[in-house]
């Protein structure tokens, strides 16, 4: 008696590229003050030029030649108008089980035009899931006592899917019993398709009360892609240092007095929440800091 294990080898090459950049600088301002600077920037670029895949007849299902971690899915490319629509349409497969679509569901497109949604008509979506640029810079200064500093962070040419499984209201179970997710996002109650507001762009489509009824809806696709870019204020301090001779009279050293605050504000094409937590908004958040201290040399 043995053990079989699946063969494994190293099949494929990729090719990656990228530039690293660091600047510094700094200088006085007078007797009295000073300014300094620092920026980062990194750029990776990479992609399979070779991949032990199969041959598929739809050349945009190959992974050679895309980027390391690009995401993939299905281009959505409206909601049902109504039921006779999805009807008429291409079959997609994983709206079946007695729960096929209906209006106000997300409509994908037939890529390879065979008159079925399947897998063979996902395609690669965005850019990849890791950031293909990161940077940072930042800048302090200070005169006659004060000093206030700053660093911002950022990144681009990133993309992610909102997941709508963590994000969505309560499901329905086939004993009748309601689990999942039982918050409700102010954009999707806003914005959302309904018998009374019939909009086929609606962030969310037709709300469904069961696993296999809202299937179709839940498909990774450019309906819930994001550009995951965004620019952070992740700290800046403001301080103050008393003079010499009233920290003298007070019989210290050196005494500073400062504030200052972390996660201060975020940029980003994404409003919905925080976008360094990627597709699960409920995911615990990216916290705001403020602090007051005062340090005291002895």
């Amino acid at each position: 008696m043995g053990l079989e294990a699946a063969i494994a080898a190293n099949i494929g090459k990729v090719e990656s590229k990228g530039i690293d950049i660091q600047i510094d600088g700094k200088r006085s301002i007078g007797k009295d003050g000073f300014l300094s600077a620092r920026a980062n920037f990194t750029y990776t670029a990479n992609k399979y030029v070779q991949y032990e895949e199969p041959s598929y007849n739809e050349k945009y299902r190959l992974l050679t030649g895309q980027p390391l971690n690009r995401n993939f899915g299905y281009v959505a490319e409206r909601l049902f108008v109504d039921d006779e629509e999805a009807r008429n349409s291409p079959t997609q497969i994983f709206s079946t089980n007695g729960f096929p679509p209906q209006g106000g569901d997300i409509k994908y497109r037939d890529l390879n035009g065979d008159g079925k949604i399947d897998g063979a008509d996902q395609t690669f979506l965005g850019d990849p899931s890791i950031p293909q640029i990161v940077y940072g810079f930042g800048v302090s200064g200070g005169w006659r006592g004060f000093d206030l500093s700053a660093f911002f962070q950022g990144q681009a040419k990133v993309s992610f899917f909102i997941d709508p499984a963590r994000t969505s209201p309560f499901i329905q179970s086939p004993d009748n019993y309601y689990n999942g997710n039982t918050q409700l996002l102010k954009a999707y109650a806003d914005n959302h398709w309904s018998e009374d507001n019939q909009n086929l762009y609606a962030l969310y489509p037709r709300l469904g009360i069961n696993g296999a009824q809202i299937e179709n809806n839940r498909q990774n696709s450019t309906w819930w892609m994001r550009d995951g870019s965004f620019l952070r204020l992740k700290s800046a301090e403001l301080g103050y240092t008393l003079p010499a001779k009233i920290a003298k009279s007070l019989g210290v050293k050196k005494t500073r007095i400062y504030f200052n605050g972390l996660n201060l504000l975020t940029w980003s094409p994404f409003k919905m929440w925080d976008p360094e937590l990627g597709g699960r908004g409920f995911n615990y958040p990216i916290q705001k800091v403020f602090n007051i201290g005062i340090n005291v040399n002895l």
